[in-house]
């Protein structure tokens, strides 16, 4: 029977993995809490939907699998340079209530931070539908067949 291999890509040493709904074919299948996950299923056409634990966020690929082929779902979230500038604005908010900023450089901080929080909501609204990025390949022996990349 072949299997559907679904994995998380690290993004870092440091990265963790946050749990995740696997769906096929609209039905929920379960919650995937490590960072790889592997379901035996029928040779057939699959639509599977990685979604986030906000059900707004998710990404979604058809996938055909066939007998005595693993078929691999690798994906990883579009939020690298987002998490970046989130730290950096975490630290600012530390030093800002730990010291007294001077005028300017209070309002230039509220300035940079709301603009940054605005950017960041719409574009977490157009990503919505397209939050992870999707690799989907297949393996027959060990020579992998390409099957689709979901940009």
């Amino acid at each position: 029977m072949p299997r559907l291999i679904i994995s998380q890509k690290k993004k870092g040493k440091l990265s963790f993995s946050i749990p995740h709904y696997i769906l096929i074919n609209g039905k929920m299948l379960g919650l995937m809490r490590d960072p790889s996950v592997t379901i035996e299923v029928p040779p057939a056409t699959f639509e599977v939907r990685i979604q986030s634990m906000f059900k707004w966020f998710y990404s979604a690929a058809v996938v055909t699998t066939h007998e005595e082929t693993d078929t691999y779902i690798e994906f990883t979230d579009r939020e690298m340079w987002w998490d970046a500038l989130f730290v950096v604005d975490i630290v600012l908010w530390c030093v800002k209530g730990l010291f007294h900023l001077a005028a300017p450089w209070t309002w230039i901080y509220e300035v940079f931070t709301n603009g940054y929080f605005v950017a960041w909501l719409i574009y977490e609204w157009v990503i919505r539908k397209r939050y992870f990025k999707l690799d989907v390949y297949s393996k027959r022996g060990e020579m992998p067949i390409i099957v689709s990349d979901n940009t």
